[in-house]
């Protein structure tokens, strides 16, 4: 049997030695699939896909799952870019190897950047792999600043990668002085652009509506004091710098009917933070005075 379509068959890009014998692969199999380069010995008892993503790669020949927000990322959750792999590690764990050399045993000087999470997790996972996105989010949030963890909250609940009652189930197993974050998540945030101005909003004081529907346009991200209406691009172009016909249009619309709309891109929000927040504060002023003379 060709292993690497048994590795296919299973739906994995890894999988251990076992899981591809009981799925009828044979021990000469493999190392035919190796000699061929049609799968990857990724460490002792490990095989991957040729074309699997390299911080899986990685993650596993060190002797861990993929982990925190490079876990995250894979599940579709919003987290920031990272060029250096999260590795979720358990307690156990031995023989562990450097990231690109499954023959170096792991030290401080072979790393290659990757983080190395230890926490204990609040369940098993069940995946050779890749951590669930509660055991992800769980690290995330020792992990990350505190925005950019309430992000990936907002963003995992947005897509309904976990329910409200696992976010819970995360806090009641972290160190008490995380809690206070779980009442800042809003499942209703899109993208972690959109998160990170809302918790601005809030931090400010100024009153604001979030996903509001306006007939004959469709629904905003914010309206702020009732006059200006902020859109966040997070449609995965960081640079951000692309408007649509349709952006255009929905603008031309809210000016109509009296709104001053401000657009934030990802740059601007992630990297020019206090231009963000002045052109919000600045278009409050603008309207509450009304056109120059």
């Amino acid at each position: 049997m060709d292993a690497a379509r048994t590795l296919a068959a299973l739906g994995e890009p890894v999988a251990t030695r076992t899981q591809l014998l009981r799925a009828g692969a044979t021990s000469r199999d493999l190392t035919a699939a190796v000699r061929s380069r049609s799968l990857v010995r990724v460490r002792e008892g490990y095989y991957a896909s040729p074309v699997a993503e390299e911080k899986l790669l990685q993650a596993v020949r060190i002797g861990g799952r993929l982990g925190c927000i490079s876990a995250l990322e894979q599940n579709g959750v919003w987290v920031i870019p990272h060029l250096f792999a999260h590795v979720s590690m358990e307690s156990r764990a031995s023989r562990m190897r450097s990231p690109r050399n499954r023959l170096l045993p792991l030290a401080g000087l072979n790393r290659d950047g990757c983080e190395l999470h230890w926490a204990p997790t609040p369940r098993a996972d069940a995946s050779v792999h890749t951590s669930s996105v509660v055991n992800a989010l769980s690290h995330a949030v020792r992990c990350q600043p505190a925005e950019l963890a309430i992000a990936a909250l907002d963003s995992a609940l947005y897509g309904k990668l976990v329910t409200p009652a696992e976010v819970h189930s995360v806090f009641s197993g972290l160190p008490k002085h995380f809690a206070p974050l779980e009442s800042r998540i809003d499942a209703r945030c899109m993208s972690g652009i959109e998160t990170i101005i809302r918790l601005e909003l809030v931090a400010l004081g100024i009153p604001f509506e979030t996903q509001v529907r306006f007939p004959g346009i469709g629904v905003v991200d914010f309206v702020v004091a009732g006059c200006v209406v902020v859109e966040t691009d997070g449609r995965g172009n960081h640079d951000g710098e692309t408007y649509s016909a349709r952006d255009y249009d929905r603008d031309a619309k809210l000016a109509a009917r009296g709104y001053i709309v401000v657009r934030l891109n990802y740059r601007q929000v992630m990297f020019e933070r206090e231009l963000a927040i002045a052109a919000i504060l600045g278009a409050l002023r603008s309207h509450r005075r009304g056109p120059a003379a």
